[in-house]
């Protein structure tokens, strides 16, 4: 299902795309965006399917994915549309506490995270975020205002309140953790989404030993998690 949402005939701007399963939340977020001055058009995607046919003829200027803690849909829907699109602008929406998902689509590509309740103003940031700035678009005084001053804007942790976009990039990253062939060897098992136990049948290894290359790894890269450890992994050039 594909829904377009535009200000106007012939409207100047760019084309943003919107994916979620439910329809409540893709009118809601669409409803937003077409407020954005420099936002054109507006496409609502309502299915995976849709979703990857239409990237194969055209692509948006910045694509936005929801995602569910309950499912992974969304999820899977932003990863398969990054392998298949290296470099597509892709922002991810949803909950602030939903950590795991966040890391996971950076990790894969995404260019940062929006929460749902993100006004306006703050999705614009996200744009500007995901590298969307068009020519000759009629900004509003407040909201450059507020873009101006963006380069002075910093991460907060997804828990928190504020700010309502939470940038993916980092600033000063680390020079790259000495991981040995087995660590990477696992690392790269968790990267495509594979258990333990999978990665153990794969090296010969058993499931302990997997699991004790992971704490090492973990440890090296200060990851509390899988889902961290493989966004860290991306973000310092370990992993391409």
């Amino acid at each position: 299902m594909i829904d377009d949402r535009m200000r106007g005939t012939g409207s100047p701007g760019a084309t943003v795309w919107v994916y979620d399963e439910r329809r409540r939340v893709r009118d809601d977020v669409a409803s937003r965006l077409v407020a954005l001055p420099f936002v054109g058009r507006v496409e609502v995607v309502g299915d995976p399917a849709s979703l990857m046919s239409r990237l194969d003829t055209r692509k948006p200027d910045v694509l936005i994915v929801g995602t569910q803690r309950a499912v992974d849909t969304g999820l899977t829907a932003a990863t398969q549309a990054l392998r298949a699109h290296p470099g597509l602008p892709v922002l991810v929406l949803g909950a602030p506490d939903d950590a795991e998902s966040v890391r996971a689509a950076v990790a894969f590509g995404a260019r940062g995270y929006l929460r749902w309740d993100a006004s306006p103003i703050e999705m614009g940031l996200g744009l500007s975020r995901a590298g969307l700035r068009p020519e000759g678009a009629r900004v509003p005084q407040q909201m450059g205002a507020q873009m101006a001053g963006a380069s002075s804007w910093s991460a907060a942790p997804l828990a928190g309140s504020t700010p309502t976009t939470v940038r993916s990039t980092v600033r000063d990253a680390p020079a790259p953790a000495a991981l040995s062939m087995r660590e990477m060897q696992v690392l790269t098992g968790m990267s495509q989404g594979k258990s333990n136990a999978q990665i153990g049948r794969e090296l010969y290894l058993s499931e302990d030993t997997i699991k004790t290359h992971a704490r090492r790894l973990f440890r090296k890269l200060g990851a509390k998690d899988r889902a961290e450890a493989v966004a860290t992994g991306f973000r310092r050039g370990i992993m391409t």
